[in-house]
């Protein structure tokens, strides 16, 4: 089970570390303050946490109606790690400083901004599912998936909260700003990678 439970958080540390909504949004808020940015991780993990309850509660469901559903969920979401990871290595991240946007939003609006972003992506809960179908079998009580769950939200908190943290440090922010398209595409040959093992697994 500890395998297993480093899997899923190298995973998904992987795909916090490459450029998405969430990263952009705040990026865009901590460079304005860090309260903004705080506040908008807040909304985020929030959403997330939604997400996984979610992916947990479904999972159980579907495995216990359907095997078929479940390995056709397998497979599919092995692709989509693979078309996540895909995009990590092609794209451009684009995320740069703005030295003239000083004003910062409110909490509350921040906050909205991160909930709604996360909550209302879809392709959240298909990757959350995704990785649970593979890591995880079948036969795996839903108390572990809950504690698997509730493992992934405490990393989204932490790796988001220390990536704000220091995204507010000037220093770090220029050599973020230089390096994030090699980790972008460190992130994408890692997930590659995970893609196929669990396909081949």
């Amino acid at each position: 089970m500890f395998e297993s439970l480093v899997v899923v958080l190298g995973v998904a540390l992987a795909a916090q570390l490459s450029p998405g909504p969430d990263m952009m949004l705040i990026f865009r808020h901590t460079t304005t303050s860090l309260r903004a940015g705080m506040a908008c991780i807040l909304g985020i993990c929030l959403g997330f946490t939604v997400h996984v309850t979610l992916s947990v509660a479904g999972l159980a469901v579907i495995i216990r109606t359907s095997p078929l559903l479940f390995n056709t969920i397998r497979y599919t979401g092995a692709a989509y790690i693979l078309y996540v990871g895909i995009r990590c290595l092609t794209g451009n991240s684009g995320l740069t400083f703005d030295a003239n946007q000083k004003s910062s939003a409110p909490f509350g609006q921040a906050f909205r901004d991160g909930l709604f972003c996360n909550l209302l992506n879809p392709k959240v809960t298909l990757f959350v599912l995704s990785v649970f179908s593979q890591l995880l079998a079948p036969e795996t009580p839903t108390a572990i998936r809950a504690l698997f769950g509730l493992a992934l939200i405490v990393e989204a908190i932490v790796v988001w909260t220390l990536f704000s943290m220091l995204l507010d440090r000037p220093a770090f922010r220029t050599r973020y700003e230089r390096f994030q398209n090699p980790i972008s595409r460190g992130c994408g040959v890692v997930l590659c990678g995970l893609a196929v093992l669990m396909v081949a697994g």
